[in-house]
């Protein structure tokens, strides 16, 4: 067999299998779900905290919950960290629920961070970023809004400043 020949035969299979590729991509895409937006119920899930307990946000049922994404390694979501665990403070005696979503660091990295902050609220760890991709999360921090209906009210990529909070506290109370 010629060089040549065996050159297009290399290329129509390249093209073939780039072919298959990209439907059967577009077969298995179709099946992945949207990820939440605001005004829409927020879908449930349950993650394990650091000591291997299971949350989910189904137990909180009736109550505002804020669900924030976050990570030790960034800095607007360690600033934003002292003014969350205030407004739990401030909120929880009347249902506020804020469940932290770690992304997906070694558990002994978050409960030294959440001892370091005081956090008392549940925290939860995202092992492989599964629900943070399902939930379409690519920017941190990423903080959902729930009202006591179960309905997004507000999604917040970035860090937040604690009025802002408070805010969105009072919109979902």
């Amino acid at each position: 067999m010629s060089n040549r020949k065996l050159l297009q035969i290399v290329i129509l299979l390249a093209v073939v299998a780039i072919g298959v590729y990209t439907i059967g991509g577009s077969l298995f895409m179709s099946d992945k779900q949207e990820p939440p937006k605001a005004k829409e119920p927020m879908p449930n899930f349950t993650l394990t905290d650091a000591s291997g307990k299971q949350v989910s946000l189904e137990d909180f049922k009736g109550k505002p919950v804020i669900v924030n994404f976050w990570g030790t390694f960034c800095p607007p979501c360690v600033e934003e960290t002292p003014a969350l665990q205030r407004q739990y403070e401030k909120w929880k005696q009347e249902g506020l629920v804020i469940i932290g979503v770690n992304l997906d660091e070694e558990p002994i990295r978050v409960e030294s961070f959440t001892r370091q902050f005081g956090v008392t609220y549940p925290v939860v760890i995202d092992k492989d970023l599964e629900l943070a991709e399902r939930f379409g999360v690519f920017q941190y921090p990423t903080t959902f809004f729930v009202n006591r209906d179960g309905v997004i009210q507000d999604i917040f990529v970035g860090g937040m400043q604690e009025p802002y909070i408070e805010n969105m506290v009072g919109a979902i109370r």
